[in-house]
Protein backbone atom coordinates (compact mmCIF):
# COMPACT_ATOMS: atom_id res chain seq x y z
CA UNK A 1 0.00 0.00 0.00
CA UNK A 2 1.43 3.21 -1.28
CA UNK A 3 0.01 6.88 0.65
CA UNK A 4 0.76 10.24 -0.43
CA UNK A 5 -0.14 12.58 2.69
CA UNK A 6 -0.33 15.93 1.15
CA UNK A 7 -1.95 19.21 2.92
CA UNK A 8 -5.33 18.82 0.98
CA UNK A 9 -5.35 15.13 -0.03
CA UNK A 10 -4.38 11.80 0.63
CA UNK A 11 -3.88 9.26 -2.19
CA UNK A 12 -3.40 5.85 -1.86
CA UNK A 13 -2.65 2.95 -4.25
CA UNK A 14 -2.26 -1.07 -3.69
CA UNK A 15 -0.31 -2.86 -6.06
CA UNK A 16 0.60 -6.29 -6.09
CA UNK A 17 4.23 -7.99 -5.40
CA UNK A 18 4.82 -8.34 -9.63
CA UNK A 19 4.16 -4.20 -9.79
CA UNK A 20 0.52 -4.09 -11.21
CA UNK A 21 -1.33 -1.51 -9.82
CA UNK A 22 -4.45 -2.86 -8.52
CA UNK A 23 -6.66 0.22 -7.70
CA UNK A 24 -6.08 3.80 -6.39
CA UNK A 25 -8.39 5.86 -4.14
CA UNK A 26 -7.95 9.50 -2.07
CA UNK A 27 -9.46 11.14 0.82
CA UNK A 28 -9.67 14.43 2.13
CA UNK A 29 -6.94 15.57 4.44
CA UNK A 30 -9.35 17.71 6.43
CA UNK A 31 -6.85 20.23 7.78
CA UNK A 32 -6.85 21.96 10.33
CA UNK A 33 -6.86 19.15 12.62
CA UNK A 34 -4.72 16.89 14.88
CA UNK A 35 -2.31 14.05 13.63
CA UNK A 36 -4.49 11.20 15.57
CA UNK A 37 -7.08 12.61 12.32
CA UNK A 38 -5.05 12.01 9.90
CA UNK A 39 -3.34 8.78 11.13
CA UNK A 40 -7.40 8.16 11.52
CA UNK A 41 -8.20 8.93 7.82
CA UNK A 42 -4.84 7.83 6.27
CA UNK A 43 -6.04 3.79 8.03
CA UNK A 44 -9.48 4.45 6.86
CA UNK A 45 -8.35 5.02 3.22
CA UNK A 46 -6.14 1.55 3.40
CA UNK A 47 -8.67 -0.47 4.53
CA UNK A 48 -11.42 0.95 2.47
CA UNK A 49 -8.86 0.02 -0.62
CA UNK A 50 -8.28 -3.27 0.98
CA UNK A 51 -11.83 -3.42 0.87
CA UNK A 52 -12.61 -2.94 -2.37
CA UNK A 53 -10.33 -5.81 -3.70
CA UNK A 54 -11.67 -8.54 -1.60
CA UNK A 55 -8.93 -8.32 0.70
CA UNK A 56 -8.15 -8.18 4.73
CA UNK A 57 -5.89 -5.78 5.41
CA UNK A 58 -3.48 -8.00 7.28
CA UNK A 59 -3.66 -9.37 3.38
CA UNK A 60 -0.98 -6.10 2.63
CA UNK A 61 3.14 -6.81 2.92
CA UNK A 62 3.70 -2.79 4.03
CA UNK A 63 2.56 0.78 4.17
CA UNK A 64 4.96 3.27 2.55
CA UNK A 65 4.33 6.86 3.12
CA UNK A 66 5.32 9.38 1.38
CA UNK A 67 4.73 12.84 3.95
CA UNK A 68 6.06 16.19 3.26
CA UNK A 69 8.33 17.92 5.75
CA UNK A 70 11.57 16.65 7.48
CA UNK A 71 11.49 12.97 8.48
CA UNK A 72 13.58 10.56 10.09
CA UNK A 73 13.45 7.49 7.84
CA UNK A 74 14.97 5.24 10.35
CA UNK A 75 11.94 5.66 13.34
CA UNK A 76 8.76 6.98 10.73
CA UNK A 77 8.55 10.07 12.37
CA UNK A 78 7.85 13.74 11.15
CA UNK A 79 10.26 15.89 12.34
CA UNK A 80 8.37 18.95 10.85
CA UNK A 81 5.73 19.84 8.43
CA UNK A 82 4.87 23.48 8.54
CA UNK A 83 1.65 22.92 6.19
CA UNK A 84 0.30 19.11 8.68
CA UNK A 85 1.70 21.24 11.97
CA UNK A 86 3.42 18.51 12.45
CA UNK A 87 5.89 18.46 15.39
CA UNK A 88 7.92 15.35 16.24
CA UNK A 89 4.88 13.38 15.07
CA UNK A 90 5.47 9.55 14.91
CA UNK A 91 3.46 8.79 11.87
CA UNK A 92 4.81 5.41 11.30
CA UNK A 93 4.06 4.16 14.73
CA UNK A 94 0.69 5.83 14.51
CA UNK A 95 -0.39 4.13 11.66
CA UNK A 96 1.34 0.76 12.69
CA UNK A 97 -1.15 0.79 15.46
CA UNK A 98 -4.25 1.31 13.29
CA UNK A 99 -3.03 -1.25 10.86
CA UNK A 100 -1.15 -3.87 12.36
CA UNK A 101 1.27 -3.51 9.04
CA UNK A 102 4.82 -2.36 8.62
CA UNK A 103 5.25 1.30 7.83
CA UNK A 104 7.68 3.12 5.87
CA UNK A 105 8.10 7.00 5.78
CA UNK A 106 9.97 9.32 3.82
CA UNK A 107 9.58 13.17 2.32
CA UNK A 108 6.81 13.20 -0.48
CA UNK A 109 8.84 15.40 -2.60
CA UNK A 110 12.28 12.81 -2.49
CA UNK A 111 10.25 9.62 -3.40
CA UNK A 112 8.15 11.59 -5.93
CA UNK A 113 11.91 12.62 -6.99
CA UNK A 114 12.67 9.28 -7.40
CA UNK A 115 10.00 7.75 -8.98
CA UNK A 116 10.82 10.15 -11.95
CA UNK A 117 14.02 9.62 -12.00
CA UNK A 118 13.97 5.91 -12.32
CA UNK A 119 10.88 5.83 -14.72
CA UNK A 120 9.72 8.95 -15.88
CA UNK A 121 11.07 12.05 -16.61
CA UNK A 122 14.77 11.79 -15.01
CA UNK A 123 14.82 7.93 -16.53
CA UNK A 124 18.56 8.12 -17.94
CA UNK A 125 20.33 10.94 -16.67
CA UNK A 126 22.58 11.38 -13.88
CA UNK A 127 21.18 14.10 -12.58
CA UNK A 128 17.42 15.88 -12.22
CA UNK A 129 15.58 17.98 -9.65
CA UNK A 130 12.03 18.10 -8.97
CA UNK A 131 9.81 20.55 -7.96
CA UNK A 132 6.40 19.79 -6.62
CA UNK A 133 3.73 22.26 -6.51
CA UNK A 134 0.28 22.19 -4.44
CA UNK A 135 -0.65 23.50 -0.47
CA UNK A 136 2.88 24.32 -0.47
CA UNK A 137 6.33 24.04 -2.98
CA UNK A 138 8.54 20.27 -2.50
CA UNK A 139 11.44 19.60 -4.23
CA UNK A 140 13.85 16.52 -4.48
CA UNK A 141 17.67 16.53 -5.97
CA UNK A 142 19.24 13.25 -7.63
CA UNK A 143 22.45 13.96 -8.22
CA UNK A 144 25.66 11.59 -9.77
CA UNK A 145 22.28 9.04 -9.80
CA UNK A 146 22.29 9.59 -5.44
CA UNK A 147 18.83 11.06 -4.09
CA UNK A 148 20.80 14.15 -1.82
CA UNK A 149 19.22 14.02 1.54
CA UNK A 150 21.41 15.59 4.04
CA UNK A 151 23.01 15.26 6.70
CA UNK A 152 19.94 15.03 8.57
CA UNK A 153 17.82 13.55 5.59
CA UNK A 154 15.72 17.33 4.92
CA UNK A 155 18.24 18.68 2.16
CA UNK A 156 16.31 19.68 -1.03
CA UNK A 157 13.38 21.93 1.05
CA UNK A 158 12.97 23.77 -1.96
CA UNK A 159 10.23 25.71 -0.84
CA UNK A 160 11.62 27.58 1.56
CA UNK A 161 14.70 29.18 0.37
CA UNK A 162 14.23 33.07 0.74
CA UNK A 163 13.43 34.52 -2.77
CA UNK A 164 12.19 37.77 -0.61
CA UNK A 165 14.14 39.04 2.74
CA UNK A 166 11.11 40.89 3.28
CA UNK A 167 7.97 39.68 1.91
CA UNK A 168 5.51 37.49 2.99
CA UNK A 169 5.50 35.27 6.44
CA UNK A 170 5.69 31.98 5.69
CA UNK A 171 4.24 29.64 8.02
CA UNK A 172 8.10 27.62 8.53
CA UNK A 173 8.64 30.92 10.68
CA UNK A 174 10.86 33.07 7.92
CA UNK A 175 10.00 35.69 5.28
CA UNK A 176 9.80 35.45 1.54
CA UNK A 177 10.29 31.85 1.26
CA UNK A 178 9.47 30.70 -2.21
CA UNK A 179 6.64 28.38 -1.26
CA UNK A 180 4.74 31.88 -0.45
CA UNK A 181 5.37 32.63 -4.14
CA UNK A 182 5.46 29.79 -6.22
CA UNK A 183 2.87 27.38 -4.14
CA UNK A 184 -0.67 26.90 -5.40
CA UNK A 185 -2.01 27.82 -2.04
CA UNK A 186 0.02 31.44 -3.65
CA UNK A 187 -1.58 31.61 -6.92
CA UNK A 188 -5.23 31.37 -4.99
CA UNK A 189 -4.05 34.15 -2.37
CA UNK A 190 -2.84 36.50 -4.83
CA UNK A 191 -6.26 36.05 -6.77
CA UNK A 192 -8.36 36.80 -3.54
CA UNK A 193 -6.45 39.85 -2.86
CA UNK A 194 -7.04 40.89 -6.70
CA UNK A 195 -10.73 40.20 -6.63
CA UNK A 196 -11.15 42.44 -3.64
CA UNK A 197 -10.20 45.55 -5.80
CA UNK A 198 -11.39 44.54 -9.12
CA UNK A 199 -15.59 43.79 -8.41
CA UNK A 200 -15.95 43.74 -11.70
CA UNK A 201 -13.25 40.45 -12.49
CA UNK A 202 -14.94 37.88 -14.21
CA UNK A 203 -13.71 35.76 -10.96
CA UNK A 204 -16.02 36.75 -9.06
CA UNK A 205 -19.00 35.22 -11.12
CA UNK A 206 -16.70 31.83 -11.55
CA UNK A 207 -16.47 31.65 -7.94
CA UNK A 208 -20.22 32.05 -7.63
CA UNK A 209 -19.50 35.88 -6.10
CA UNK A 210 -17.58 33.30 -2.83
CA UNK A 211 -14.14 33.94 -2.35
CA UNK A 212 -14.08 31.03 -0.27
CA UNK A 213 -14.70 29.48 -3.82
CA UNK A 214 -11.55 30.60 -5.59
CA UNK A 215 -9.38 27.92 -6.51
CA UNK A 216 -6.42 26.83 -9.36
CA UNK A 217 -9.76 25.87 -11.63
CA UNK A 218 -11.55 29.12 -10.95
CA UNK A 219 -8.18 30.93 -11.91
CA UNK A 220 -7.57 29.25 -14.90
CA UNK A 221 -10.76 29.55 -16.50
CA UNK A 222 -10.97 32.75 -15.83
CA UNK A 223 -7.34 33.34 -17.28
CA UNK A 224 -8.65 31.71 -20.79
CA UNK A 225 -11.30 33.66 -20.63
CA UNK A 226 -9.15 36.66 -20.69
CA UNK A 227 -10.69 38.47 -17.71
CA UNK A 228 -7.73 40.96 -16.87
CA UNK A 229 -7.36 40.39 -13.32
CA UNK A 230 -6.95 36.91 -14.10
CA UNK A 231 -4.59 37.12 -16.70
CA UNK A 232 -2.36 39.81 -14.59
CA UNK A 233 -2.47 37.48 -11.22
CA UNK A 234 -1.34 34.27 -13.76
CA UNK A 235 1.68 36.22 -15.01
CA UNK A 236 2.29 37.25 -11.52
CA UNK A 237 2.41 34.05 -10.64
CA UNK A 238 4.26 32.55 -13.40
CA UNK A 239 6.78 35.06 -12.68
CA UNK A 240 7.74 34.73 -9.35
CA UNK A 241 7.93 30.93 -10.10
CA UNK A 242 10.44 31.34 -12.77
CA UNK A 243 12.59 33.50 -10.05
CA UNK A 244 12.42 30.43 -7.28
CA UNK A 245 13.26 27.97 -10.30
CA UNK A 246 15.95 30.04 -12.05
CA UNK A 247 17.57 30.10 -8.52
CA UNK A 248 17.16 25.91 -8.28
CA UNK A 249 18.73 25.75 -11.71
CA UNK A 250 21.47 27.72 -11.13
CA UNK A 251 22.50 26.37 -8.03
CA UNK A 252 21.90 22.53 -9.03
CA UNK A 253 22.44 22.72 -12.99
CA UNK A 254 20.93 19.43 -13.47
CA UNK A 255 20.15 17.76 -16.30
CA UNK A 256 16.34 17.30 -16.05
CA UNK A 257 14.35 19.98 -14.18
CA UNK A 258 11.02 18.18 -13.77
CA UNK A 259 8.11 20.25 -12.54
CA UNK A 260 5.27 18.65 -10.85
CA UNK A 261 1.91 18.76 -8.88
CA UNK A 262 -1.57 19.82 -10.05
CA UNK A 263 -1.11 23.37 -11.42
CA UNK A 264 1.84 21.37 -13.78
CA UNK A 265 -0.35 19.39 -15.42
CA UNK A 266 -2.75 21.83 -16.73
CA UNK A 267 -2.22 22.37 -20.16
CA UNK A 268 -4.20 18.71 -20.11
CA UNK A 269 -6.51 18.97 -17.76
CA UNK A 270 -9.19 21.79 -19.54
CA UNK A 271 -10.89 21.88 -22.81
CA UNK A 272 -9.53 21.41 -25.83
CA UNK A 273 -10.76 23.95 -28.37
CA UNK A 274 -9.06 26.51 -30.39
CA UNK A 275 -8.74 29.68 -27.83
CA UNK A 276 -7.75 27.24 -25.14
CA UNK A 277 -4.83 25.99 -26.83
CA UNK A 278 -3.68 28.97 -27.72
CA UNK A 279 -4.09 30.49 -24.19
CA UNK A 280 -2.06 27.46 -22.91
CA UNK A 281 0.76 27.88 -25.40
CA UNK A 282 0.65 31.42 -24.59
CA UNK A 283 1.13 30.69 -20.93
CA UNK A 284 3.72 27.81 -21.47
CA UNK A 285 5.44 29.90 -23.62
CA UNK A 286 5.91 33.33 -21.24
CA UNK A 287 7.05 30.76 -18.86
CA UNK A 288 9.83 29.09 -20.56
CA UNK A 289 10.78 32.50 -22.10
CA UNK A 290 11.21 33.87 -18.71
CA UNK A 291 12.93 31.23 -17.41
CA UNK A 292 15.46 30.62 -20.11
CA UNK A 293 16.33 34.85 -19.57
CA UNK A 294 18.60 33.85 -16.54
CA UNK A 295 19.77 30.05 -16.83
CA UNK A 296 22.60 28.67 -18.87
CA UNK A 297 22.91 26.61 -22.24
CA UNK A 298 21.88 23.15 -22.77
CA UNK A 299 19.78 22.84 -20.20
CA UNK A 300 16.99 20.39 -20.55
CA UNK A 301 12.96 21.50 -19.21
CA UNK A 302 10.60 18.68 -18.71
CA UNK A 303 6.94 19.47 -17.26
CA UNK A 304 4.93 16.47 -16.61
CA UNK A 305 1.69 15.85 -16.94
CA UNK A 306 -0.17 13.68 -14.87
CA UNK A 307 -3.52 12.58 -15.85
CA UNK A 308 -6.46 12.95 -13.01
CA UNK A 309 -4.73 11.23 -10.16
CA UNK A 310 -1.35 13.30 -9.53
CA UNK A 311 0.45 11.54 -6.77
CA UNK A 312 0.52 7.96 -8.31
CA UNK A 313 3.87 8.31 -8.66
CA UNK A 314 4.88 9.53 -5.72
CA UNK A 315 2.87 6.38 -4.42
CA UNK A 316 5.01 4.41 -6.62
CA UNK A 317 8.00 5.90 -5.90
CA UNK A 318 7.81 5.38 -1.77
CA UNK A 319 6.48 1.95 -2.86
CA UNK A 320 10.28 1.28 -4.52
CA UNK A 321 11.95 3.46 -1.87
CA UNK A 322 11.47 0.57 1.05
CA UNK A 323 12.53 -2.07 -1.48
CA UNK A 324 16.22 -0.57 -1.71
CA UNK A 325 15.46 1.62 -4.67
CA UNK A 326 13.34 -1.59 -6.73
CA UNK A 327 13.87 0.13 -10.22
CA UNK A 328 12.13 -2.94 -11.92
CA UNK A 329 9.22 -3.04 -10.02
CA UNK A 330 8.67 0.99 -10.84
CA UNK A 331 9.17 0.56 -14.53
CA UNK A 332 6.78 -2.50 -14.65
CA UNK A 333 3.77 -0.26 -12.58
CA UNK A 334 4.94 3.26 -15.04
CA UNK A 335 4.60 0.81 -18.02
CA UNK A 336 1.55 -1.01 -17.12
CA UNK A 337 -0.40 1.74 -16.37
CA UNK A 338 0.93 4.61 -18.57
CA UNK A 339 -2.27 5.85 -19.83
CA UNK A 340 -1.86 8.06 -16.90
CA UNK A 341 0.60 9.82 -18.27
CA UNK A 342 0.82 12.26 -21.35
CA UNK A 343 4.33 13.12 -23.25
CA UNK A 344 6.26 15.77 -21.80
CA UNK A 345 6.86 19.19 -23.73
CA UNK A 346 10.55 19.32 -24.03
CA UNK A 347 12.55 22.65 -23.96
CA UNK A 348 16.34 22.60 -24.83
CA UNK A 349 17.59 25.96 -24.60
CA UNK A 350 21.27 26.26 -26.93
Amino acid sequence: IGIDLGGTNIAGGIADLDGKLLLTDSIKTGLPCPASDIADRIALLCRRMATALGLALSDAAWVGIGAPGSIDVDTGTVLYANNLEFDNVPLGQMIHERTGLPVYVDNDANVAAWGEYCAGAGKGSSSMVMVTLGTGVGGGVVLNGKLLTGCNGAAAELGHFVIDMHGKECNCGMRGCFEQYGSVTALICQAREAMAAHKESRLWALAENEEANVNGKVILAAYDAGDETAVQVVNTYVHYLCVGVTSIINIFQPEVLCLGGGISRRPFSVRRTAPTVAHVADLEDRFMEQLFLFTLPDMLIVVRYLISRFGFLCVVGCESFIKDHMIDLLQILVAENNVLLRPAPVYIRR
